[in-house]
Parts: structure tokens; sequence; C-alpha cells
């Protein structure tokens, strides 16, 4: 395990710093309309994972696990295919902010 910087201050959830409000807002392309209702708890909550993040890979990996466990064998391999671009073997790979 890592050690963190000690002039930073420790990482937390952008939506527990900001009252709930996470630091994307997000757009249903099918719709065109902005997602509603993302509170913590909402209906539409959700978590937006950037390729970028040293943590993403993992993630998705897990995600893709359990996809393939539903039997969405095409749906886990695509998420396993962003895996493989994502965290460490993402080029501007990086911790969050």
């Amino acid at each position: 395990m890592r050690n963190q910087d000690p002039s930073k201050p420790p990482l937390r959830l952008m939506r527990i710093e900001r009252g709930g409000r996470g630091k994307y807002t997000v757009l249903d392309n099918r719709t065109g309309h902005w997602v509603t209702n993302d509170e913590p708890g909402g209906d539409n909550e959700h978590f937006v994972i950037m390729l970028k993040d040293r943590y993403a890979r993992a993630a998705l990996l897990a995600y893709a696990e359990e996809a393939g466990k539903d039997g969405q064998t095409l749906y886990a391999e695509d998420i396993a295919a962003l895996a493989n671009r994502a965290g460490p073997l993402h080029k501007l790979c990086k911790i969050p902010d």
C-alpha cells in the first residue's frame, strides 16, 4: 500500500465535500437530457470513472467479471477492453483529483 502524501488532504469523493453534488454532470445521449435525481440515494445516482484514474482498471475488471457471471459475454468483453486501456495502462494515468 502506498503512503499518502502528508502535504495533501485525504482523498474523498467530491460529492461528500460538495453536499451531494458530484464532480461530473451526466448527459443521457439517447434522450439529450441531463440526468437528474442523481443525488446520494436518488434513482439515478451514478459514479463516473475516467480511464486515466489509477484505480479504474481494477474497477472495470471487477465490473466485467460480474457481467460475465450474468451471461453478458459481449458486454463483459467490451468492459474488459476498456480496462485494458485504463489505470496504469493509460498514458495519462494519475491519482484522481
